[in-house]
């Protein structure tokens, strides 16, 4: 009896030994579709290992991180969750269950699995990194910093943990050490793309295009195909003049992706500048059918048809701009250039009037509204316009003359001259002469 019973345990130890090294396998195999990104497949693997051994902590948390990757957090937390009360020490899965409550916004539930990842393993980089972030989160930034500090310490090489306590100095108005701390992440990782992208932000918020227009062209070497960083360039080359540059820029991004509505409606923007109007209808007209809603488009294409002559077609489009965005200035503000353009003044001076009623301080929608005042010999309601430019802009030199012209009408000469005078002084020309002309 003695030697059959070993006989069976020497059976049962092959057997459990066996179908250790099969769920070996199997995960290895489920981990190599998960790095390549074949989510589902990977699942079918995970479930399969799971039917068999149903506390295999490994397969829970794989099988999670897939889900995660498919965007479907529930069950991604229900097998981190697992995974955990099947193997509590499973550092990777309260991490990754932390990182899934904190996109959630269940903050609290995010800080205790970090918290608790930290007891069991003092000194992993990336929990003090995605707990620095869920402090960011929750705009506290100097938690953050340290967090972020902390996991540079652990690991020098850690480059989101750069990126990220960029981010917390930038939140905190310090852009000079936000880009100090990606300095420091391109003297460590030179071929990293997303310290010179993340840099040219910074440099852009300062007003800086030279430099971050550099940290672009840096980037997008190592990079070349990187949508976001191209589209930012190309804003970045039009506002520099660089209309060609900034069009072939997106020009690469719709061959990228084709339906980038964006992209058409940027590359409109660098045609505007060159008059390429029959280019900037078609693009815009590109952007609309990927964003129906892209109102800003129906706004330059409006532009377009001005141009062209086509003037109905612009108030169509203005009027489509108004109707989706009531609430912009814009599109009133073109609709009344339209409006004016053929000769319909009183509509003009009721949108620049609507305009303003979103923007009131808005100085050119001001001026233009008081230049049809003035041409329809409204004079008050003009003065009245040029006396809120002035107040917003007291060395406004032409308001000031503007203004003066329409006191002289108005024979009000003491307003009149004391007008000129002060335009004068700013160093007006015409001012002067005014003044000789018509001031004793």
């Amino acid at each position: 009896m003695k030697q059959i019973f070993l006989f069976f345990l020497l059976i049962q130890l092959f057997t459990s030994s066996y179908a250790q090294q099969n769920f070996e396998a199997s995960l290895k195999e489920g981990n190599i579709l998960l790095a390549q990104k074949k989510y589902k497949e990977a699942i079918n693997v995970f479930d399969k290992i799971i039917k068999a051994s149903p506390k295999n902590a490994d397969a829970y948390y794989s099988r999670g991180v897939a889900y995660s990757s498919l965007g479907n957090t529930i069950e991604a937390i229900s097998d981190y969750t697992r995974a955990i009360y099947f193997n509590p020490q499973k550092v990777e899965a309260l991490i990754n269950r932390g990182s899934t409550f904190s996109g959630m916004q269940k903050y609290e539930d995010a800080m205790n699995d970090f918290n608790k990842a930290l007891e069991v393993a003092p000194n992993r980089a990336d929990t003090y990194n995605n707990r620095g972030f869920l402090f960011s989160l929750q705009k506290k930034y100097d938690k953050a910093i340290k967090d972020f500090d902390k996991a540079i310490s652990i690991n020098k090489k850690y480059s989101m943990a750069y990126i990220n306590k960029a981010y917390a100095y930038s939140a905190l108005g310090s852009d000079s050490l936000s880009i100090g701390v990606l300095t420091q992440l391109i003297a460590i990782n030179p071929d990293y793309s997303s310290a010179y992208f993340n840099r040219a932000v910074m440099y852009k918020q300062l007003n800086n295009n030279k430099l971050a227009l550099a940290d672009y062209n840096t980037g997008l070497k190592l990079e070349p195909n990187d949508v976001t960083a191209l589209l930012e360039r190309a804003k970045i080359k039009d506002e520099m003049g660089n209309d060609a540059g900034a069009a072939a820029d997106c020009s690469k991004v719709i061959e990228l992706e084709p339906e980038n509505a964006l992209a058409y409606y940027t590359r409109a923007l660098a045609e505007y500048d060159l008059a390429q109007y029959n280019k900037i209808v078609d693009d815009c007209t590109n952007a609309i059918k990927y964003k129906e809603d892209y109102f800003e488009a129906y706004i330059l294409r409006g532009n377009a048809f001005d141009f062209l002559g086509k003037y109905q077609d612009a108030l169509k489009d203005y009027n489509i701009a108004i109707e989706k965005h009531p609430s912009g200035s814009d599109a009133f503000n073109q609709r009344a250039i339209a409006e004016n353009q053929k000769g319909n003044i009183v509509c003009a001076l009721s949108d620049f009037t609507r305009a303003l009623k979103i923007t009131p301080d808005n100085l050119d929608l001001l001026h233009k509204r008081a230049v049809l005042l003035f041409a329809t010999k409204n004079y008050d309601n003009a003065i009245g316009d040029y006396n809120k430019m002035l107040e917003i802009n007291p060395d406004d030199a032409k308001s000031l003359v503007a203004r003066g012209n329409i006191f002289l009408l108005q024979n009000k000469m003491d307003y009149a001259c004391a007008d000129y005078k002060r335009a004068e002084k700013l160093g007006d020309g015409s001012a002067k002469s005014k003044r000789i002309f018509n001031c004793k």
